[in-house]
């Protein structure tokens, strides 16, 4: 390689490193309005993956098919996820009311999530039945937490 391709190369990895970077949120209602908008993705993604088990449940989907959506909707969430938790947030008691609780419910649903693959995976419907229930109670949450802060 000649020098200037790498030195181009190394900038190039710089840019997109300093693009996956969020930074900070200057105010408590950009904050509150990032936590809005990751709990409004986040449910969305709990969403596919519960409409995904009752349509599987129901013989309108393969459980390859559903194997597959599950894992993509896992790792969609924890993009989402790792987006918010890399939000620098407000020097305020409220933003970090707000980062505990949407934390909180993020953090039940990736568990939510992998449970339901590893249980796809295993062909456990009572166990896929249980983690439905307890699912559908945090996409309740993040609902819930997204209309109040929106």
């Amino acid at each position: 390689m000649t020098r200037v391709f790498r030195v181009a190369f190394a900038g190039l990895v710089f840019v997109f490193a300093l693009s996956g970077c969020v930074g900070p949120a200057r105010t408590t209602h950009t904050y509150e309005s990032k936590a809005v908008r990751t709990a409004n993705d986040s449910l969305s993604e709990l969403q596919t993956a519960l409409l995904s088990v009752q349509m599987t449940r129901r013989g309108r989907m393969m459980q390859v098919y559903l194997e597959t959506v599950l894992s993509e909707s896992e790792d969609a969430f924890s993009s989402i996820q790792n987006t918010f938790d890399s939000i620098q947030p407000p020097d305020t008691g409220r933003a970090d009311q707000l980062r505990a609780g949407l934390d909180t419910l993020l953090s039940d649903g990736a568990d939510g999530l992998a449970q339901l693959r590893i249980l796809a995976r295993r062909q456990d419907t009572r166990g896929l039945a249980a983690e439905v229930h307890k699912l559908t109670a945090t996409a309740a949450a993040l609902d819930k937490f997204a209309q109040e802060h929106g």
